[in-house]
């Protein structure tokens, strides 16, 4: 289980990492604009980044939302758990209109102004930002409880 718990926990981080660097251009896109955006990083983002955060929710669920020793040193409430489900689902649906507001930017299609344009973009990137802080925050617990749980077991 521990070894289990650390390859998915380890998979997150790594998620989350790439997730922040999508967060860092998205926001140097909306920094500059009115900028043009190459169509080839719109094709990356809409290939990758929802994709990216289904990858991280379903490990959130399996590596951090049932993990016991997260659940003895913090107990969940029921409404802390559907919020968690609630903050998922809004995140892709801001990332879905993040791409689309970047993919109409880079086709020319886009009849945002340059202000509404970045508020979009920075409505996905800023909460994304505060979830990565989190579950990092998260991370870091379930590792120190189970740091505690093998100390335990050895003494």
């Amino acid at each position: 289980m521990i070894d289990e718990t650390r390859g998915g926990l380890d998979a997150l981080e790594t998620h989350l990492s790439e997730l922040s660097s999508w967060c860092d251009l998205i926001e140097a896109i909306a920094d500059f604009l009115p900028c043009h955006v190459d169509e080839g990083l719109c094709r990356a983002l809409t290939r990758d980044l929802v994709p990216l955060l289904v990858r991280i929710h379903r490990l959130e669920e399996t590596s951090v939302d049932r993990h016991p020793a997260l659940a003895i040193s913090v107990p969940a409430p029921r409404d802390e758990e559907q919020r968690r489900i609630s903050d998922r689902l809004e995140q892709r649906g801001m990332a879905e209109r993040a791409v689309k507001v970047l993919c109409d930017l880079s086709s020319g299609r886009s009849n945002l102004s340059a202000d509404a344009i970045a508020y979009a973009l920075r409505s996905f990137s800023c909460p994304a930002r505060r979830h990565i802080k989190e579950e990092r925050q998260l991370i870091g617990e379930i590792r120190e409880a189970v740091a505690v749980r093998s100390l335990h077991r050895r003494s």
